[in-house]
């Protein structure tokens, strides 16, 4: 049937394509409306009396749990009165006709010269009336705006508690929040604080209540800028809340040639921000901020300044999270170059649980720069992140959704990312570098950087079509790349294609190649005979395969009707060769590397070389109260000796196995000793702790499927660390020349810093007898130690760092006798 209006009162809506069911005595169809960017479906439902129509509801769906639903005819004591009526989210507003252009005052004018409405006085009713929930039936169908305010001197108070959508569980400010809005030419001030219910039972947000957060725009015709900030409110006292806020300045304030166009800085408490890879720049909104303030704010009235705080801390991938005892600072720069490049970039520094220190930005530049007509558009995003305390190094950089090349329509996708570690991350010495997407064949460890695929999209017209794709690995035990290009030409029922496809694998240690390449191009014609459709296909193309050492291949060629292989030189290999010692020794680091020694507490300096030693290494000095030090290696420890020439292993760990020489079970020695002027001294009786950590699958493993998913061997004695024995002070002092207890005589009338005849001050020292015996007696008895050691207990409590404690005084009051020269003197305490 042909389209249906549907007139109510105060309006008219259109549905197109509408299908009619007189038995259930309903149309249905599709509807346009302003609550969404196409049309929905509608269903219109009548009740009559008769011939004569009593009662019409049109429902249309909008999706995600919305409606729009229209009441006419409705009976006077129904929940919805007479009239026309739309509910969006549960809400009902009544619907309005759009009136006419307002009247407007030539005498009264905006700064931009445009006449504003007379002066009057608006009559409490009329002010009611503005505030009630209105929706506007309009041409093109309803439309619902946000929620009415009334102004006061510049600031609006919104009476609904939703704003767009945002439905608060708390007001922090009156009713559903607070708004700003201030305009005198040239300065603008907008923006908005309210109050968003956090719903989420687990996940970051689950010790927080509700979140308050709000947005601020500013232009003063010179500069323009914005401000937002949330915090986030807990829901018990053993949590701490969390806070963040992040501005952003945007103006030319530098000359040419290097032009400053925008500046941001930002920080939180308590929270966390999630580093975008370098293909999500685009979205990140802190970056976006330094082009454009809208990001994190408003930019204009069609934007919702407190939209992006969804975006920023709401499901399902918020881009700021809640973290205990977690800090983080950013600043940005918005930049232009010489007229050509145009970037932005931005430092993250984020310390707590993890510190971690990021650059993100994105830069590109437009050929030619004077021209309309552009043909490139190049712009990169990168991130850069180090993690110094875990021992990673992250690398990444991609073409965004800007990028073309010759035509708008080619459009260049994808990135390359590498990866490092070191130091004490489980995947120490380890790198990848990768571009683009691996094609399932060429997986590797999941630890490894995952990038977009990288390639291009050309439609010429609506007959052509270019596609490929690139990619590309180099880890440290082999290099893989490839890629693909396909060409389509479609026109009417003719299409003919072509195809290419390049894939290389080499291996370093044993080296290793394997290569592929294939072609195929074909036609095909779809003819209608009669009734039926018949396709007629025509494809030929060809493909080599060569691998090596030894080398060898197979060779395919294709026809449409037929496909054959032959092979060529050797056979493919089965598993991997094994090297010979020479071989492997290569893929060691040189032998001066291999073994390192680390000074640790009591290191004191280095020494100048000892000249009747046969090495340049320096001796080093070290404090006699106590000396530690490491020593680790490049390869895993099956048995550790602390002595050169013992057969008893102090520590004993895993044997040692060799993938690319498979070898298996074999038994590798660390020995520490000492040299001390010539002599080769144990160290047995130095306190030793074995050394352990990750080594590589690859060169110590059994099979090249191991080491868990992540190409680890763990837990595998790599070194040990070594603590000297406590100091051995003796009894004696040792033998003191006549130099050690010579003095200076002083004359009698020489100066004395004190005089005989000055009166003392303070408690007197004297000398009661028997304090030598008591020293004897006392100083080493059961009381006396058990006093000791309930107060170096308390102290230690207390946090007072005593050092080494002699416990054994044994030998101090067998000495009293002979130690004093006179009897001590006393001083009463207190």
């Amino acid at each position: 049937m042909p389209d249906v209006g549907l007139v109510f009162r105060g309006g008219r809506m259109r549905v197109e394509g509408a299908v009619c069911d007189l038995t259930e005595l309903r149309i249905t169809g599709q509807a346009a409306t302003t609550a969404s960017a196409s049309p929905v479906p509608v269903r219109i439902a009548f009740t009559g009396d008769g011939d004569r129509v009593t009662d019409t509801v049109a429902a249309a769906d909008l999706g995600a749990g919305r409606r729009l639903l229209l009441v006419d005819g409705a009976a006077a004591d129904a929940e919805l009165p007479p009239g026309a009526w739309v509910v969006v989210d549960g809400r009902a507003m009544r619907l309005t006709v759009r009136g006419r252009a307002a009247h407007t005052d030539p005498g009264r004018l905006d700064g931009l010269g445009r006449p504003l409405p007379p002066a009057r006085v608006r009559t409490a009713a009329e002010r009611a009336q503005e505030r009630r929930p209105q929706a506007l039936v309009t041409e093109r169908g309803i439309f619902v705006p946000r929620p009415t305010a009334y102004r006061q001197q510049g600031v609006r108070v919104l009476e609904s508690p939703m704003v767009r959508g945002w439905q608060p569980v708390e007001t922090p400010i009156g009713g559903g929040g607070i708004s700003v809005e201030y305009e005198k030419s040239p300065v603008r001030v907008a923006g908005a604080f309210t109050a968003m219910p956090i719903l989420a039972e687990d996940g970051p947000f689950k010790d927080y209540e509700a979140a308050f957060g709000g947005a601020l725009l500013f232009d003063t015709g010179k500069f323009n800028g914005s401000l937002m900030g949330a915090y986030l409110e807990p829901r018990t006292s053993s949590v701490r809340p969390s806070l963040f806020a992040y501005g952003s300045l945007g103006s030319s304030v530098t000359p040419p040639p290097f032009v400053v166009r925008g500046v941001a800085l930002g920080g939180g408490w308590n929270s966390r921000v999630r580093v975008p890879r370098a293909e999500d720049l685009g979205a990140f909104p802190f970056l976006m901020a330094l082009d454009n303030p809208g990001a994190i704010g408003a930019d204009g009235p069609s934007v919702d300044p407190l939209k992006v705080l969804t975006s920023l801390i709401g499901p399902p991938r918020p881009w700021v999270i809640p973290q205990e005892g977690d800090l983080w600072f950013a600043a940005g720069l918005a930049f232009d170059c010489f007229k050509t490049v145009r970037g932005r970039a931005m430092a993250l520094v984020q310390t707590g649980s993890e510190l971690t220190i990021s650059l993100l930005g994105a830069g590109g530049a437009q050929l030619p720069t004077q021209s309309e007509k552009k043909i490139a558009r190049l712009e990169i995003g990168f991130e850069v992140t180090v993690k110094p305390v875990v021992g990673e190094l992250s690398i990444s950089a991609g073409f965004t959704e800007k990028t073309f090349l010759i035509d708008e329509n080619c459009k260049l996708r994808g990135g390359v990312g590498l990866k490092f570690w070191f130091g004490e991350h489980p995947q120490a010495g380890d790198f990848a570098l990768i571009l683009g997407a691996l094609p399932r064949a060429r997986e590797l460890p999941g630890h490894y950087p995952k990038s977009e695929p990288a390639g291009l999209e050309w439609g010429i017209g609506n007959t052509i079509k270019i596609s490929g794709t690139a990619y590309a690995a180099m880890t440290p035990k082999s290099l893989m790349a490839g890629g693909s290009l396909e060409i389509v030409f479609q026109a009417g029922m003719v299409r003919a294609w072509l195809t290419a496809k390049l894939d290389v694998l080499v291996e370093w240690n044993p080296f290793y190649f394997d290569v592929g390449i294939g072609v195929r191009i074909g036609v095909s014609a779809t003819i209608k005979v009669w009734f039926f459709r018949l396709t007629i296909s025509i494809e030929i193309g060809a493909s080599v395969r060569v691998w090596g050492p030894a080398v060898g291949g197979e060779a395919t060629v294709h026809l449409w009707f037929i496909s054959f292989t032959f092979g060529f030189g050797a056979e493919r290999r089965s598993e991997k060769p094994a090297l010979g010692w020479g071989g492997f020794q290569g893929m060691l680091p040189q032998p001066k590397h291999i073994i390192r020694t680390v000074p640790g507490p009591g290191y004191a300096g280095e020494s100048t070389p000892d000249a009747a030693a046969d090495s340049d290494a320096k001796p080093w000095l070290v404090n006699s109260g106590g000396f530690t030090f490491t020593t680790d290696t490049q390869a895993p420890v099956s048995t550790l000796y602390l002595d050169r020439d013992s057969t008893t292993p102090v520590d004993t760990g895993t044997a040692v196995d060799i993938l690319p020489m498979h070898v298996q079970g074999k038994e590798s020695e660390l020995r520490v000793w000492f040299d001390r002027e010539g002599r080769d001294e144990t160290l047995r009786h130095w306190k030793h702790t074995p050394i352990r950590g990750n080594v590589v699958n690859a060169l110590w493993g059994t099979s090249p499927d191991g080491g868990g998913g992540d190409g680890l061997l763990r837990e595998r004695i790599i070194g040990v660390q070594l603590v000297s024995p406590p100091v051995n002070y003796g009894t004696s002092t040792g033998f003191i020349d006549e130099k050690g207890i010579s003095f200076d005589p002083i004359a009698p009338d020489g100066r004395q810093p004190l005089s005989a005849d000055e009166d003392s001050v303070g408690a007197e020292p004297r000398r009661p007898g028997g304090v030598i015996e008591k020293i004897h007696d006392g100083i080493d008895a059961a009381g006396t130690r058990s006093n000791r050691s309930a107060l170096v207990g308390a102290l230690g409590r207390l946090g007072v760092e005593l050092g080494p404690v002699d416990t054994d005084l044994s030998g101090y009051a067998g000495a009293a006798g002979t130690a004093f020269t006179a009897s001590p003197m006393l001083v009463a305490a207190g």
